[in-house]
């Protein structure tokens, strides 16, 4: 789970950098961050999977409070990858 500082971190950074928030499926503007982080495995072939020493790309989702729409962002991206590392430091 993320802590209140996490998500008002998340917002902060996320909103400084799209300005206007409106769904795209059903133009709502009511958004929430997902209470957890999602790491998307890069996978070098369509017909097998592998687990480990494959590259990641970690992110963060905001929904659509009106119709479950997700959007996914890139920690990396945001500039919020060595924060965390940082913190665990």
């Amino acid at each position: 789970m993320l802590s209140d500082k996490e998500k008002e971190e998340l917002a902060k950074v996320i909103t400084s950098k799209v300005k206007t928030f409106e769904c795209p499926m059903c133009h709502n503007h009511s958004f929430t961050i997902i209470d957890g982080y999602l790491i998307q495995n890069l996978q070098n072939s369509i017909n097998s999977y592998v687990i480990g020493n494959e590259p990641i790309i970690p992110s963060i989702a905001i929904v659509c409070n009106n119709c479950g729409f997700m959007s996914q962002h890139n920690l990396g991206i945001l500039g919020m990858l060595n924060k965390k590392q940082d913190e665990s430091k």
